[in-house]
């Protein structure tokens, strides 16, 4: 499941706040899909509490380990497809997820279009 994490204020700084209020979303979003029966490995889900608790990390803005331990791990894993949540088009992340998808012929899902065939909230 790609989602957005990285927040920004309008001069470029990282907004800590931001970034936790994505973890939580990512995190209801990512319940509402294994509700529905995807299982999902979502990388703000379980890589915040590690970003959180590093000094190092949240001194210098550390967001570029993620994205490589996140390619090593879709590599790595047996993934059938990526979901997309709201906001994709403007994260690194989710953007880089969603071209290794694309160039290994997997299927690109929308959250908001699974959800709606469901009828769950959002």
């Amino acid at each position: 499941m790609a989602h957005v994490y990285t927040c920004k204020d309008e001069k470029g700084n990282f907004v800590s706040d931001g970034e936790d209020a994505n973890f939580q979303l990512a995190n209801y979003r990512a319940s509402r899909l294994l509700i529905l029966g995807y299982n999902i490995y979502s990388p703000i889900s379980h890589t915040h509490p590690i970003h959180r608790a590093c000094p190092e990390f949240l001194a210098r803005h550390e967001h570029e380990i993620w994205y490589h331990l996140d390619i090593a791990f879709v590599e790595n894993a047996n993934f059938a497809g990526i979901i997309l949540c709201p906001g994709w088009e403007e994260s690194k992340g989710c953007l880089l997820e969603k071209k290794w998808f694309e160039e290994h012929n997997l299927p690109v899902l929308y959250y908001e279009n699974l959800i709606k065939e469901c009828k769950i909230g959002k």
